[in-house]
């Protein structure tokens, strides 16, 4: 059976723009050494345990959990 509603043209414009999806910003950690270990912090849910050396940067991230160690101003990293 045919539709007997009449069919409206699009409006011409703009499509709609999807808003960007809202993450908490990835934890940041103060850290008085340059190497730091991260295990997500979850015990038996977090992640396995690895171990970064922030070099020269000042700050790493995990690859895991996206953790941010940040050296503590004045700390001298070793």
């Amino acid at each position: 059976m045919a539709s007997t509603r009449a069919k409206t043209p699009a409006k011409p414009g703009k499509a709609p723009v999807a808003k960007p999806a809202s993450f908490p910003a990835p934890e940041i950690i103060e850290v008085s050494t340059s190497r730091v270990m991260c295990d997500g912090g979850g015990g038996a849910l977090g992640h396995p345990r690895v171990w970064y050396d922030m070099g020269d940067e000042g700050f790493v991230e995990c690859g895991y959990c996206d953790r941010r160690f940040v050296l503590k101003a004045g700390a001298s990293g070793h």
